[in-house]
């Protein structure tokens, strides 16, 4: 009788305990599905700050394309072209006239 009581008892308290642990690491759970959360919502806002980072810098871009000073090139076919960049000018016109330099 004395051996089933001590057994019984044990067996209580160890049933009690993985109760506990189990209640434990459900909190824990629940907490790391929390954390999971919060890191979700700061990447969220993180991708909100770049994405209005590169808008800015979009606009600071072309409003400086926009400003940059045009040159008039001559084109092959006789015409004239304004562009900020030799390659970009006369596209339409078969390219830029190659003027010949003359070696001295």
């Amino acid at each position: 009788m004395r051996r089933f009581i001590s057994a019984l008892a044990i067996a209580t308290l160890c049933a009690s305990g993985s109760v506990a642990f189990a209640q434990g690491a459900k909190e824990e759970t629940k907490k790391a599905g929390e954390a999971t959360k919060e890191a979700g919502k700061d990447t969220a806002d993180a991708a909100k700050h770049i994405g209005k980072a590169t808008a800015k810098g979009t606009k600071k871009a072309a409003k400086a394309t926009k400003n940059a000073v045009q040159h008039t090139y001559a084109c092959v076919d006789g015409t004239t072209d304004e562009a900020t960049l030799k390659a970009n000018a006369c596209k339409e016109h078969g390219g830029v006239k190659v003027e010949a330099k003359v070696n001295r």
